[in-house]
């Protein structure tokens, strides 16, 4: 995705910001489908579904403004290498312009950093030519932990550190979203996902540094139908 940082938000960037999902475990065709017919209406920048539904996704996101973007070792992050980089060869061949893959947190916590980098790097050459996301799930880590995932993640050359699944008992914080863009600076982007249910909490973690948000179709319908009401835009610098 091609972000560009700005001063004033109006609906259609912020819908641009939003990549929707349906990820819940007992997502349905018709959970699929609801989310095909948002991004068509509303013009969502990304789109997730489950890997079951990716080739319908595809081809019905094709000559839409919506890219397809795909989960790589989701919800656990704990797959072998082998497995993530079968899943993103497969995923790239059904077109994937985005790959969402997640850390093994544990290897993290274990401190075996080499090989929570060579995991990485793996499945960014596997994906070279498509875009990268890490989930790090900064809930479950201290800060330290979150600074040194987010470096781990920047020297392993992908595109975006993401701070979580969505799947943790606790969401995204903004203390969360400034430890992240502290330790990455400019270097890659953020993207925030898990606990964004409203225009508010996305606009106030834009304002520190995020990027792009992951939000699910639900809370996703009810930002823009907020962003909506404000058809002139919203002042960054406003925000509280």
């Amino acid at each position: 995705m091609k972000e560009v940082r700005k001063a004033i938000l109006k609906p259609a960037d912020i819908a641009y910001l939003i990549d929707a999902s349906v990820l819940k475990l007992d997502t349905s065709y018709e959970d699929v489908q609801a989310l095909i017919d948002a991004c068509k209406k509303y013009k969502f920048g990304c789109a997730f579904a489950w890997p079951g539904y990716y080739e319908l996704l595809s081809k019905e996101l094709k000559g839409t403004a919506t890219a397809f973007g795909t989960s790589l070792s989701f919800p656990s992050g704990q797959e072998t290498t082998f497995i993530k980089v079968a899943q993103a060869h497969y995923f790239t061949s059904l077109g994937a312009a985005e790959v969402d893959m997640v850390m093994n947190v544990g290897w993290l916590k274990s401190k075996r950093y080499g090989e929570v980098l060579d995991d990485i790097k793996a499945v960014r050459f596997a994906c070279r030519d498509t875009s990268l996301k890490v989930i790090i799930e900064a809930m479950l880590l201290s800060d330290e932990e979150i600074t040194k995932a987010c470096e781990l993640v920047a020297e392993a050359g992908a595109d975006y550190v993401k701070s979580g699944t969505g799947f943790s008992s606790a969401p995204t914080s903004i203390h969360h979203v400034e430890v992240m863009k502290n330790a990455i600076q400019d270097r890659i982007k953020l993207k925030v996902a898990g606990g964004v249910r409203d225009l508010n909490t996305l606009l106030q973690m834009y304002k520190r540094g995020a990027d792009r948000f992951g939000i699910g179709l639900s809370s996703a319908i009810k930002i823009m139908e907020e962003a909506n009401a404000r058809p002139d835009g919203i002042p960054v610098a406003s925000v509280d």
